[in-house]
């Protein structure tokens, strides 16, 4: 636990985080060199100017012959910034600096920083939120400040990356160019290591942080937002009509006007709309004990009648005939049960008081009203009546619902107040089922924690390949021994820990072993040749590998050293690759807007699945794996998804790509997650038709 840490191991413990978090930098532009030249390329070929190609021939040039120089600086720039001494020396000179011009380029790369920190930190908040609990947590025991915690988001690392190109000597435009290109693999490098580090955290005892994980929060999704401002607009549109073809008869609030004497009087006499809510509501109100059926649907179709003899203003009466076309669809959804309508049925009239008092719900995706029909949605779907907890789920909406209704709160406060009792009670059910779970999601994680701890392994592998000259044998050898080994590490530690970083570097000396050294290293080379073996050779026998397969190893490998060591004796082996960087002329920029490719769209269908999270369903006719209907019940870095019933009994796994197939195919369906959403979407295409 991370109470019983003194601050001591707590230090000890915040340093190595810092260094895993540096390492995953130190290598950054080696391992996604590839990546960052093809999205280069493509940037210059869409804006082929003078300027632009010069600064991308730059950039290029750079990537292309200088990888290692960036990271390091990269790294160095971030490992800097952890030292609070200098981040108070920093931040006490920005405070005394004073104004200064800045060009247009300079500016650009401002801009750029910023536009890409707040892309990476939307992109990477689910991964950020856990990393952070636990680092509070670790930041108290260790007697940090807890704004220390920031120094390890997406901010930070693209001022050191920017810095970092500024010692280099890039000019602001080239820098501008490369940074851009890193968006993609920086976040990808970034998901990873902070998933990495929560695991490791985790298995350290290191607690979440009350204070920045509480309840899950709405998660954002990309939406068509035109949505509800389109219906927003309608009302609006037919408030207008209403109060230009009868003035007098229009609500003062509502239009602004100020009535004549003679409307005022009129409107005197007229029974309050306000309070004649209160009539209706209780004629929705089930009787006492339970709710044995949905009240009408028709219920605000009904207000309509006896609003009109009220003293309702145009907009009150557009709103609430928006408001009876979206509940007509929630009530009418197939796929929502019939007890659980019957719970939202409630809420017609609290929702149209929100509704009323702001009209912005329609547009809102987060307002509460909205968040909580949403919920009950998905409590329909994830507890139906053969579901163990379904009588418990009920019972907890029907008492929210009830609350709702019945509350002397205003309606939004109430709806605030029964979100997050539901919330609470789901979490806790998903906290049971996730114990259930337990094992099925460590087998993924493992199986997650292999497969990236092998690409990194084989990324390392390459790179150096691509910088020293290897013969064949060797490599192949190395590929099939060494590789498995440090993947064995990377799940062992949970990341890039100390043994890992150590396998890299006694892969890093093998390397420059297999290398003739000048005169005046030989004697030096010569020495550090059996620590190098020692350390090959206890990797190799921690993966149990036996004594014919050492020798096979070794041999390879003593035969290129010998290629050095005693050239008159030995036969230069075959050498797989060399790294000779091949500058990109002017003339071959400027033809690339004519023989590059463009870029493939993007699949919609695997947009989806990478957009899943936790709770959402997906349909499958025919079933797959006998589930018609699944949930997702873990999501991992990887692409991995797990699935089951919704009383977690059955359950399979599927990634990313193989239910984008399967979506292509016609076998798989995402449906709407949101209940809301849906009808809005229905309401939408009925507004549309009905003006048509």
């Amino acid at each position: 636990m991370s109470a019983s840490l003194d601050p001591t191991s707590a230090v000890a413990l915040l340093h190595e985080v810092e260094q895993r978090m540096a390492i995953a930098l130190e290598n950054f532009f080696q391992r996604n060199r590839e990546e960052i030249q093809d999205t280069l390329l493509r940037a210059i070929a869409t804006q082929i100017t003078p300027t632009i190609l010069a600064a991308g021939q730059t950039s290029l040039d750079w990537i292309n012959a200088y990888p290692d120089t960036l990271s390091t600086a990269f790294a160095e720039q971030f490992r800097q910034q952890l030292d609070q001494s200098q981040i108070f020396e920093q931040q006490t000179s920005n405070q005394s600096a004073p104004l200064q011009l800045v060009d247009d380029d300079v500016l650009g790369r401002q801009l750029a920083e910023d536009k890409t920190a707040a892309q990476l930190t939307e992109s990477l908040r689910p991964e950020l939120l856990l990393l952070f609990s636990r680092l509070q947590s670790l930041m108290k025991t260790a007697q940090r400040e807890p704004e220390h915690t920031r120094m390890f988001g997406p901010p930070p690392v693209i001022h050191a990356l920017s810095r970092a190109l500024d010692t280099l000597d890039l000019t602001p435009l080239s820098g501008t160019l490369l940074m851009q290109s890193t968006v993609s693999p920086l976040c990808d490098t970034l998901k990873h290591t902070y998933s990495a580090l929560d695991q490791f955290l985790k298995e350290q005892g290191i607690e979440e942080s009350t204070t920045v994980r509480t309840l899950p929060g709405p998660t954002s999704r990309r939406t068509e937002s035109a949505l509800g401002e389109d219906i927003l607009a309608h009302i609006q549109s037919v408030a207008a009509q209403s109060t230009a073809a009868q003035p007098t008869a229009a609500h003062p609030s509502a239009t602004g006007s100020n009535p004549s004497s003679g409307t005022r009087e009129r409107l005197a006499i007229l029974p309050s709309f306000i309070d004649s809510l209160a009539h209706w509501q209780s004629q929705a109100s089930p009787a006492p004990g339970s709710i044995a059926s949905a009240p009408s649907a028709q219920l605000l179709r009904q207000l309509q009648q006896s609003a009109r003899q009220t003293d309702a203003g145009s907009l009150d009466l557009a709103v609430l005939d928006a408001l009876a076309g979206l509940f007509e669809f929630i009530l009418g959804d197939p796929d929502v049960s019939a007890s659980y309508k019957a719970a939202i049925a409630q809420l017609q009239i609290p929702t149209l008081r929100v509704a009323l008092e702001s009209p912005a719900f329609f547009s809102d995706d987060h307002h509460p009203a909205r968040q909580l029909i949403d919920l009950l949605g998905q409590f329909s779907r994830r507890f139906p009546d053969t579901h163990p907890a379904y009588a418990d789920a009920l019972q907890q909406v029907e008492a929210a619902c009830g609350h709702i209704a019945d509350s002397p709160l205003r309606p939004t406060e109430a709806f605030e107040q029964a979100l997050r009792e539901l919330g609470t009670w789901l979490e806790d059910e998903n906290t049971r089922a996730e114990a259930e779970l337990k094992s099925e999601v460590a087998h993924l994680q493992h199986i997650e924690r292999q497969e990236l701890g092998t690409l990194l392994a084989l990324q390392n592998l390459h790179d150096l390949t691509a910088r020293f000259p290897a013969p064949e044998a060797v490599l192949r050898r190395l590929e099939a021994a060494w590789v498995p080994y440090m993947a064995s590490l990377y799940v062992a530690e949970s990341g890039e820990g100390a043994s890992w970083r150590d396998a890299c570097s006694t892969l890093l000396q093998l390397f420059q072993s297999l290398q003739a050294p000048p005169p005046e290293a030989r004697e030096a080379r010569l020495r550090s040749i059996p620590a190098i073996s020692s350390a090959l050779r206890s990797g190799l026998q921690a993966q149990g590998a036996d004594s014919a397969q050492l020798k096979n190893f070794f041999s390879a490998i003593t035969t290129a050293q010998e290629c050095w060591i005693r050239p008159d004796v030995s036969q230069p082996a075959s050498v797989v690759d060399t790294f000779v960087p091949q500058p990109i002329s002017q003339g071959e920029i400027e033809s690339l807007a004519r023989h590059l490719a463009p870029p493939a769209p993007d699949d919609p269908a695997l947009l989806q699945a990478e957009q899943l999270l936790e709770g959402d369903w997906v349909d499958f006719d025919p079933p797959y794996e006998g589930l018609a209907t699944a949930r997702v019940a873990w999501v991992g870095v990887h692409g991995y998804l797990l699935f089951c019933d919704d009383a977690e009994e059955q359950r399979f796994s599927l990634d990313s790509t193989q239910l984008a197939a399967e979506i292509h195919a016609g076998r798989a369906r995402i449906p709407e997650q949101s209940l809301t959403r849906k009808a809005m979407l229905r309401l939408k295409s009925h507004l549309l038709d009905s003006a048509a």
